[in-house]
């Protein structure tokens, strides 16, 4: 057999596995495209107004408050946000989680194509063999059919995740090309990275890794970092200015990205057992979790914190070892590749869930290369065996397809999982019974099938471990709604409120509670107070324009029924009720004298304040419009409503 045989050979080898790979990737995927919206795709896509019309698309890389209906989530990723109006637009303007699901799903193919070619580069400049296409076809086709992969794809707004992923993908492999290198092409998908996720900029460190590694040839360490940095330096140029002018520019005041309220070591040391629990998932995906409940592990001497800190320096060891030779040095760019891509989330910037089973999309392709090319090298140096018996080869050709197939069968399970609201929140209650968000989903989804019995236990559950989770509130609120306990469903949606105040699923949800209940000019307060909270918020406009209506045609009604009740109970919150209610009629200084009277019941509560200025506001009397909501931001430093009247009414004394 000649040599141009040999390779046409090879090459029908590859196309033929590939394929198989392509088949069960396929088989395992064929059921999650009608998975549907769930965690932050509540707030990203279902009840965010901006995505909605295309049109917006200016505004998408200009203001942050586009991605999200919440205000505390508004991350700067213009290009999720248009990718979501694309897919509801060719949704027929519905959220159809088909196209949602298709579209990620073919940049999922594109990435794991593009990483085959990146694989096979990346072991060609260690070892030059012929297997080096088959060690890159298996270690995508393990990272393709990875059960833990699932939960990102599945997870639709973590299309942050997967598209900045293949960004960076793309990124080393336009590198690698040295036309595309000369003309910096290779800086095109860097940036559509960054303005999908802002975790992008960890490619800077493996970028510099990888020519540090594979192609420095300096006799120094010093002349190697120096080679490294001039050949890096437009990435760098670039991946700094953009998360600066991001970060500061860019990025609303409003998003909480970190949990100040805990000890940013503790974390960081946490992260040591965490790493651990990837490392399981990583050879054996069995106890996935679409929301973990791992906790703070306090003390530095815990054995959970000393066994995770043990297996890291065994891998940096290792690292460090595999890059004192050439032909495993992609086992070291691997395992750095790991702890790299873990930075964003496993560092001294705490994050408000410890740890999540998506978040390793990203560093798993380190991992995968790492292993697969140490496998690769153990089968090399073995290469006489193989070669002289038959049965040998089959034996391992039939147990890495078995492998494969059988990661491919648990992302198959996980699809199932992540079918219906259900499923997935069973899942977690029973791998995660200590994680009150699970908890609560799991108890709206037996509410959504009437199961309120049920639901009712596990809305109990959640507020047993998490007494101020304001969604739990709402949430008890609609339960006891449904079950006909009007009182105690109102006292829970006003301890949302309580809990929630710049939360505006806690207005949304009383408001809807109050329409139901036809008390519409109360409804009205607090849907117009959720769109204040959050502009894009669909739902709350969409009833308020029903509320408002009515609200309209009831005013004179509804001030009578605020006095009918003062009289029958003078207390605080009848006081407040009717200066809203005189501030509908537009009797200015008469909802002052409520609210005052509402003040000598309750002297802390910023809403009788906030009534006062906006009365204030309406009569010309702008100094005294902003003492009061001065007040009223005093004593509720996060009261978003009086801070946007409070900038009202320094405008208007402005242009006075």
């Amino acid at each position: 057999m000649t040599l141009k045989d040999m390779a046409l050979n090879k090459q029908t080898n590859i196309i033929l596995m590939s394929l198989v790979i392509m088949t069960l990737l396929f088989l395992s995927y064929k059921d999650h495209f009608d998975n549907g919206f769930y965690f932050d795709d509540s707030h990203v896509i279902v009840s965010n107004g901006a995505i909605r019309d295309l049109g917006n698309i200016a505004a998408y890389f200009t203001d942050a408050t586009t991605f999200s209906s919440l205000p505390s989530n508004c991350s700067y990723r213009p290009i999720v946000t248009l990718m979501d109006a694309i897919d509801y637009r060719l949704a027929g303007n519905e959220l159809n989680p088909v196209y949602f699901h298709a579209h990620i799903f073919f940049w999922y193919i594109i990435q794991c194509v593009l990483m085959f070619f990146l694989f096979r580069n990346i072991i060609l400049k260690a070892v030059k063999h012929k297997w080096s296409d088959y060690i890159a076809l298996f270690a995508v086709g393990w990272y393709a059919l990875h059960a833990a992969n699932a939960e990102t794809i599945n997870y639709i707004s973590a299309r942050s995740d997967s598209f900045s992923t293949l960004c960076i993908i793309a990124t080393l492999l336009l590198f690698q090309e040295q036309k595309t290198r000369k003309y910096f092409i290779y800086l095109i998908p860097l940036v559509l990275g960054i303005y999908t996720k802002q975790t992008t900029v960890m490619l800077y460190p493996i970028l510099c890794l990888y020519v540090f590694l594979f192609e420095t040839k300096a006799k120094t360490l010093f002349d190697g970092i120096a080679t490294t940095l001039k050949q890096t330096a437009p990435a760098g140029i670039v991946v700094i200015g953009i998360f600066i002018l991001n970060q500061q520019y860019l990025t609303p005041e409003s998003t909480v990205s970190s949990n100040t309220g805990v000890d940013k070591w503790e974390y960081f040391s946490t992260q040591w057992y965490i790493i651990t629990h990837y490392l399981k998932n990583f050879f054996l995906p069995i106890d996935l979790s679409a929301d973990p409940d791992f906790v703070m592990i306090n003390g530095m001497m815990s054995l959970k914190k000393m066994f995770g800190l043990l297996i890291i320096v065994i891998m940096l060891s290792v690292a460090y070892k595999c890059y004192r030779q050439k032909k495993t040095r992609p086992i070291s760019f691997g395992i750095l590749w790991f702890f790299i891509a873990l930075l964003p989330t496993s560092s001294f910037v705490p994050l408000f869930q410890i740890a999540n089973d998506h978040r390793t999309f990203f560093p798993y392709i380190g991992l995968v290369l790492a292993v697969s090319h140490g496998i690769g090298l153990i089968l090399i140096k073995q290469e006489f065996k193989f070669l002289k018996s038959t049965l040998t080869r089959i034996s391992i050709i039939g147990i890495i397809f078995t492998a494969l197939a059988a990661y491919g069968y648990g992302t198959y399970q996980r699809n199932i999982i992540w079918s219906s609201g259900e499923t997935l929140w069973h899942d977690v209650t029973v791998k995660s019974p200590n994680n009150a968000r699970g908890l609560m989903n799991y108890g709206n989804a037996l509410m959504a099938k009437g199961s309120y019995e049920e639901a009712l236990s596990y809305f109990q559950r959640t507020l047993a471990i998490t007494p101020k989770y304001s969604y739990a509130h709402v949430n008890m609120g609609v339960l006891l709604g449904a079950i006909g306990k009007i009182e105690d469903s109102e006292a829970h949606f006003k301890k949302g409120i309580l809990y929630g105040p710049n939360n505006p699923e806690s207005f949304y949800f009383y408001g809807k509670w109050l329409f139901r209940e036809k008390r519409f000019l109360e409804s009205k307060k607090m849907l117009e107070q959720a769109i204040v909270i959050s502009p894009m918020h669909t739902n709350a406009k969409s009833l308020l324009e029903q509320v408002g209506l009515l609200a309209g045609q009831g005013v004179k009604s509804g001030l009578l029924f605020a006095l009918k009740n003062l009289e029958d109970n003078p207390n605080y919150e009848n006081y407040l009720n009717l200066s809203l209610a005189y501030y509908n009629d537009k009797n200015w200084e008469e909802c002052i004298k409520a609210a005052q009277k509402a003040l000598e019941l309750n002297p802390d509560d910023p809403s009788a304040y906030n009534n006062i200025c906006t009365a204030y506001i309406q009569m010309g009397r702008y100094e005294k419009a902003i003492e009061n909501c001065n007040k009223a931001i005093e004593l509720s430093p996060n009261y978003q409503l009086a801070k946007n009247n409070l900038n009202w009414a320094l405008k208007a004394k402005q242009q006075k």
